[in-house]
């Protein structure tokens, strides 16, 4: 299907492209101690320290194998 649609409206390699995002926490880590109940065994939840940032990532390619040069979205 991809493959009919591309050739009916003249679509080249070099314009389909596949994007991706990925979030993570950045900052000082320290070491921590995680305090559970027994009725959380099996279920640990971690705390995350305070001085850390969300930060996301995109990156992109495209079919003919050129990829776009990496995005970092950091909090204004």
């Amino acid at each position: 299907l991809v493959e009919e649609t591309k050739a009916k409206y003249g679509i080249c390699d070099g314009d389909v492209y596949n994007f991706d995002e990925a979030g993570f926490m950045i900052g000082k880590i320290t070491t921590q101690l995680v305090v559970t109940g027994s009725e959380r065994r099996g279920r640990p939840k971690a705390i995350q320290p305070g001085n850390r940032e969300w930060v996301t990532l995109i990156a992109a390619i495209n079919a003919a194998g050129w990829s776009v040069p990496l995005f970092l979205i950091f909090a204004g």
